[in-house]
């Protein structure tokens, strides 16, 4: 119900919605990752996304590397700029999260300082570090 969530001022200023959700987009293989932990350890997708953060957090700048472009780097008059469409490996998924107003913060702080306030891109690092890798495929091997 939109009338009932109570909304707490945030350290900036603005206004945070109490309890509300969160979308962000994973790729699908990390979101088929975080459901199958999920369901093998009765935790909610929130707590394992700050699970993941909690356990990557002082590895961030190294996982995410130098995905943008050189500040200040320039192409003759103009000051480089990449294209406003992202390419991804993978489809992306929607995943919604249900953090505190105070997470919520903690989790844009990072983003802004790793991925230009990406949530999406800082979570879905973190998880695809954090959740065990997938078993390899078998190759059309029946019993």
């Amino acid at each position: 119900m939109p009338g009932s969530a109570s909304t707490i001022t945030g350290s900036e200023g603005g206004a945070v919605r109490a309890g509300g959700s969160v979308v962000v987009y994973l790729p699908v293989g990390v979101r088929s990752r975080l459901r199958a932990r999920a369901a093998a350890t009765g935790r909610s997708h929130t707590q394992l996304v700050f699970d993941a953060l909690n356990a990557t957090h002082t590895r961030l700048a190294d996982l995410i590397g130098a995905s943008g472009e050189p500040a200040g780097e320039t192409d003759g008059i103009f000051v480089t700029q990449r294209s406003g469409r992202r390419r991804h490996r993978e489809d992306r998924v929607q995943v919604s999260l249900r953090p505190h107003p105070a997470n919520l913060a903690v989790i844009d702080d990072l983003a802004a300082r790793h991925t230009t306030g990406n949530r999406s891109a800082l979570i879905a690092v973190a998880l695809d570090e954090f959740l065990p890798a997938p078993p390899p495929a078998s190759k059309g091997v029946t019993p």
